[in-house]
């Protein structure tokens, strides 16, 4: 009975309701999500201009995954958590010290906010945009 007064509210409201709401069958979970390690792209392929570079990199004590992307003189760096860490989260990283870290890293201006990716288990990953027009490479 509360099935169907939640359905028929929701139709009211006219919010799409699935069939299988209706007929109080289970919703099939969704497609397991699959991770690629991500290949540097070769200078004579990418004419010098693209490029992926994985680092890890030692942070208050912490052993961490450093992604830098770059394409032309605009790029991103993503901070987080190695597969095979035993703590799935960040520490607390102060942004000042993520930036200068970033810049160390790619010889790039970090550009716009340092942003934070968020779970139920803590800051998963943090990244901030590139600008690369004075590297000079």
């Amino acid at each position: 009975m509360k099935v169907y007064m939640i359905a028929a509210a929701l139709t009211a409201a006219g919010a799409p309701v699935s069939s299988s709401f209706d007929a109080g069958k289970a919703v099939p979970p969704p497609p397991a999500v699959e991770a690629q390690h991500l290949q540097a792209a070769s200078p004579a392929r990418a004419g010098g201009q693209r490029a992926v570079v994985d680092k890890i990199v030692h942070l208050q004590g912490r052993r961490l995954a450093l992604c830098l992307v770059r394409s032309g003189s605009a790029g991103m760096a993503v901070l987080s958590v190695p597969e095979d860490s035993a703590v799935p989260s960040l520490p607390e990283i102060p942004a000042a010290e993520f930036l200068d870290l970033v810049t160390d890293a790619s010889g790039c201006r970090p550009d716009g906010e340092v942003r934070e990716v968020s779970s139920r288990r803590g800051t998963i990953a943090i990244s901030a945009g590139l600008d690369c027009t004075a590297a000079g490479s």
